[in-house]
């Protein structure tokens, strides 16, 4: 399920307190003190009964709200969808969030119906009840197509008595590590397939059983046919997708929790995810530049109907699980490009339980919100076991304007002719449903009557789409009947017959020519769909029309933009085509363009191409950086030559900068699995030189001098420059080179002189007036050496210590047998609190390989210390008890940048290696407090960390970001990226812990911490 509010530090709430009832949803309630009734992540107050949460409900004036169901008929809903004869189908979870053993299931599908419609469900019948938390679910033909750990599957009632007696595995089996998200929001598309979403950080591989399989890491859509043979990824990326619908030109849009409400989605599209490197050409695009009151969106809807008043139609409603409301946005187009644009929220309650998990419009116009009626909703801001997690209570609300109601149409029982007019109604959904039906029901003997509808030029055009459609899945769609759709007057029938050829297996000569000619229509929402059908087609007649086609788009049509490059991409993957644009004469901007397209490209091809490119056309700094990475990466071996050649004319006029190319070539040779040639190592180690022989007279200390130094640091420390050492030393005594400079200079000196530098780095440990954070770096750097001397320092540096530097030194120690029972020597004799063997950075690899002996002392040593889960319960109550925001005198932003920033971004500055924090504010005191002084409580799986051992001895440990070709790139706990080749790999294990520091309760004074919550409880 969606219901992920962003781990550590997330964007949740920003909320205003409402008076009355009557009053507009947006005005404020009175609570009666300060604290924000959506900001507890446990709920205190008291469970109401449906009723009461009825009369909490706020909307604008005309619409009202009635139980759908309730507990105990129903248990906590989970996804909703609506059947050809009108009644509702819920899954339901009483398991969530806790995954049921093999076979122990108890959770539900079940069929709602209001029989004497009165507007409540009056026949209830479970049609499945042995499931392990179901979420996507959408009615076929004969029974329904659901998902439920760890499957997709097909779920048949063979006897009509609406009680499912058979099911086949459609798909899987689906990871399901995390259970709030899995396979969610199924629903046919026009095309007759099955649409779902992948929800958050689980990784799936599947096949239909055409055995072509894809991969799935967290966010994905994707599509298969009803009958399992087939599956296909729709778009790549984003983090939690929950919720989908699509609007009358056939866009989908879909609801991403962590990142925006909405998207509409192009297919194919690469979006932007947690530790996905951005490719050069670019994410896909948003359509909307501000988030609502909180990221734990779901049940996105776009309203078609025409129950609602004008002003509340060809809207998108959100269900908002954080702040209990259900947003409101509209949009407008700026070309092809959809703009969303901020509406009054639509229904907000004053009781905190409210969950709107999923959002359905009825068959009736009306709105359905399935609430999963919780005191808990946060899936790893709660533990998953909590004991006031609800797992009873649920209800189904039924929303309505007043004065318009609409009877519900049994399409069941439609004869022929009811279902073509069907096709035509107004509203998106009937006609939907009308050709579903006459599809899955009447099939080919409805095809004559089709071609006739579609044959008539007084059928209106929304039929007429579902025409072409419906003969489309039946495999009767003519020739002739699909070119009158190409040229007819409205634009949606144009669109929506390139959607349909976009479907097609093989393009005929005169469909390509179509799409070709149609680049160039006067529509941009035509162009576009004829590009998308040229992107699934990759031809060698398109692939020039797409780049006029690129050349010519508005700057402000950021859909139209990226569909065609998106399908100049796809066309260039094929060694034939990029031949071809390799060898055609382009002016400078297409062949801009080309190059662009195919820096992204992992083919020998495009990296020679690549290199002739740069050679004939300057490029800004910071492209021509990311073309040397992928020229190297890609180029063929016998042209390294030429790259380091062209590198070297490049960086001629600005030589102080030559490191940035230095270290692309490096990153591509190294993705490639290739060890650098000889003359590439001796160029590294010439630049290494010539930045280290003239320090530090010639720096200012910029940061551009302190990259520079970082990276010759590297440099020295891999090729064994003995001769770098003086400087290097230097360098570590040098308190204004900066933290990053002198521990790299720590790491190098350790490889190329590690008696003097041993000591010279103990001595900057044992020097007072450095900062612990330096002293920390320096720590680690001593620990790269595994000696008896080595261990004597840091037991020596162990006291009097401050502990957040005990720590560190702990942490070093415990990697070797003779430095854990050194350690526990350390506490016997007085050096160090026993305390320090629990720390979460010590306990994992102290307790790893430990011997009978020093595992006896261990437990000794700890036997009567408090559990740190109390220890810092106790903590947090404290801090809280003594915060005063009114008396802070720290800068909490200096605290937030010094100790946040590198990993956090607010308002788009930052890093990105761990959740913005953007509107964390509304998260309140008490969560943030935990969060900062107990970051390990709950754990995301996308923020845990892995501990590598290498075969030189060594081991890492850092925060999995993503693969690059044969390395694996992790991030530390000061953000920043590194790279391990998998040649160097020999096992990678999950840690217990996160990447967020674990040592705030102790190196943030009091008086540090108050002032950084003051700042964070201000970011709203």
């Amino acid at each position: 399920m969606k219901f992920t509010i962003k781990p550590n530090l997330i964007l949740l709430i920003t909320v205003f307190l409402f008076q009355s009832c009557q009053n507009s949803p947006t005005e404020e309630i009175e609570t009666g003190d300060e604290t924000d009734i959506y900001a507890e992540h446990v709920r205190t107050s008291k469970f109401q009964t449906p009723e009461e949460e009825r009369l909490s409900f706020m909307l604008p004036p005309g619409f009202e709200v009635t139980l759908f169901a309730s507990e105990p008929d129903i248990t906590k809903p989970i996804n909703m969808a609506f059947d050809e004869k009108g009644r509702l189908w819920v899954t339901q979870s009483s398991e969530y969030p806790i995954a049921a053993g093999d076979g122990g299931g108890k959770d539900r599908i079940t069929i709602l119906e209001d029989t004497d419609g009165d507007g409540k469900a009056d026949k209830i019948q479970d049609f499945a009840n042995d499931l392990n938390i179901p979420i996507g679910i959408v009615p076929i033909k004969g029974g329904a197509i659901g998902y439920s750990i760890p499957y997709v599957y097909k779920f048949l009632d063979t006897n009509g008595d609406d009680i499912a007696d058979q099911r086949e595995i459609l798909l899987g089996e689906f990871e399901h590590k995390d259970t709030h998200g899995m396979v969610n929001n199924l629903f046919r598309g026009f095309d007759g397939w099955i649409h779902a979403s992948h929800g958050f950080s689980n990784i799936s591989t599947v096949a239909g059983k055409d055995r072509d399989s894809i991969r799935m890491v967290s966010g994905n859509t994707f599509r298969f046919k009803a009958d399992g043979s087939r599956v296909e990824k729709t778009t790549d990326g984003r983090i939690n997708p929950f919720g989908s619908d699509h609007d009358e030109m056939g866009y989908h849009y879909s609801a991403d929790c962590h990142t925006l409400p909405i998207f509409q989605l192009i297919w194919g599209g690469n979006y932007s995810q947690w530790g996905k490197k951005e490719p050069n050409m670019g994410f896909a695009p948003t359509m909307m530049d501000y988030g609502l009151k909180s990221t734990a969106l779901s049940g996105l809807v776009y309203y078609t109907d025409d129950q609602f008043p004008e002003e509340f139609r060809n809207s998108f409603y959100s269900g908002d699980v954080v702040t209990c409301r259900i947003s409101r946005n509209t949009m407008e187009f700026n070309g092809s490009t959809p703009t969303a644009i901020k509406q009054e929220d639509f229904l907000v309650s004053k009781d905190p339980w409210f969950r709107p998990v999923d959002i359905k419009i009825g068959p009736d116009g009306a709105m359905y919100v399935a609430d999963f009626y919780n005191r808990i909703i946060g899936h790893y801001e709660v533990p998953l076991d909590h004991p006031g997690r609800d797992r009873v209570s649920g209800r189904i609300w039924k929303i309505t304007y007043k004065g318009n109601q609409r009877p519900i149409t049994d399409w069941s029982k439609a004869k022929r002719e009811e279902l073509i007019a069907g096709m035509g109604n107004p509203i998106l959904q009937i006609r939907m449903t009308a050709t579903d039906e006459l599809v899955d029901r009447l099939g080919e003997s409805a095809v004559p009557q089709l071609l006739d509808l579609v044959k008539d030029p007084k059928t209106s055009p929304v039929q007429y789409i579902q025409g072409i459609w419906a003969l489309f899945r039946l495999e009767a769609l003519p020739e002739d009947i699909l070119e009158s759709a190409i040229k007819h007057e409205d634009r949606r029938v144009r669109v929506h017959a390139y959607k349909l050829m976009a479907n097609y297996l093989h393009l005929s000569e005169k469909q390509l020519s179509w799409g070709i000619r149609d680049l160039s229509d006067s529509d941009p929402h035509v162009q576009r769909a004829a590009a998308e059908m040229l992107s699934r087609h990759p031809d060698p007649k398109s692939y020039k029309a797409l780049v006029t086609l690129h050349t010519k788009v508005p700057s402000y049509d950021s859909h139209l933009a990226y569909t065609a490059l998106m399908a100049l991409s796809n066309h260039l993957q094929k060694k034939e085509i990029l031949q071809m644009a390799i060898n055609e004469s382009w002016n400078e901007e297409e062949a801009r363009l080309i190059a662009l397209v195919a820096s992204d490209l992992n083919l020998s091809e495009a990296g020679n191409f690549l290199l002739a490119h740069v050679e004939s056309y300057n490029q800004p700094k910071e492209k021509s950086i990311l073309f040397t990475e992928s020229i190297a990466r890609s180029v063929d071996v016998a042209n390294l030559g030429r790259l380091l050649e062209w590198i070297k004319k490049t960086v001629n006029s600005q030589p102080e900068e030559a490191y940035q190319w230095a270290m692309a070539t490096d990153q591509g040779l190294t993705q490639r699995g290739m060890k650098e040639p000889s003359s590439f190592a001796s160029w590294y180690q010439s630049l290494a030189s010539q930045i280290l022989f003239d320090i530090p007279k010639s720096l200012s200390w910029t940061d551009l001098d302190k990259q520079r130094l970082v990276y010759a640091n590297g440099v020295a420390s891999r090729y064994k420059m003995v001769a770098l050492s003086p400087s290097i030393l230097k360098l570590i005594k040098t308190k204004e080179a900066g933290e990053d400079v002198r521990s790299s200079a720590a790491l190098a000196i350790m490889q190329l002189n590690p008696v003097e530098g041993s000591e010279i780095i103990a001595e900057r440990i044992f020097d007072g007036d450095e900062e612990i954070s330096t002293k920390r770096k320096f720590v680690a750097a001593l620990g790269t050496r595994d000696d008896n001397s080595t261990r004597n320092l840091l037991g020596e540096s162990m006291k009097n210590s401050p502990p957040e530097l005990q720590e560190s030194i702990a942490s070093v120690l415990v990697k070797s047998p003779q430095g854990k029972t050194q350690l526990m020597t350390l506490i016997k004799n007085g050096h160090a609190p026993a305390r320090l063997l629990k720390a979460r950075s010590v306990e994992e690899p102290l307790l790893a390989n430990i011997s009978q002996e020093q595992l006896k002392v261990y437990e000794e040593l700890t036997a009567n210390l408090i559990p740190i889960s109390e220890e810092r319960e106790k903590l947090i109550a404290s801090r809280l008890e003594e915060f005063d925001p009114g008396n802070s005198q720290v800068d909490g932003g200096h605290i937030y940048e010094s100790h946040c920033s590198l990993c956090h971004q607010i308002n788009k500055k930052g890093g990105l290696i761990g959740p913005q924090l953007d509107g964390v504010g509304n998260w309140g005191k008490t969560a943030l407090a935990t969060k900062i002084l107990d970051p390990n409580r709950n754990i995301s799986e996308n923020f845990r960390t892995y501990n590598i051992s290498l075969k030189n001895g060594q081991t890492v440990s850092g925060l999995f970001r993503r693969e690059e070709g044969q390395t694996v790139v992790l991030a530390n706990q000061v953000g920043e990226e590194f790279t391990v080749s998998r040649l160097e790999i020999k096992e990678m294990l999950p840690s217990k812990y996160t990447l967020m520091p674990d040592n705030f309760h102790t190196s943030l004074s009091k008086e540090e911490f108050d002032g950084l919550l003051v700042y964070l409880l201000n970011i709203k």
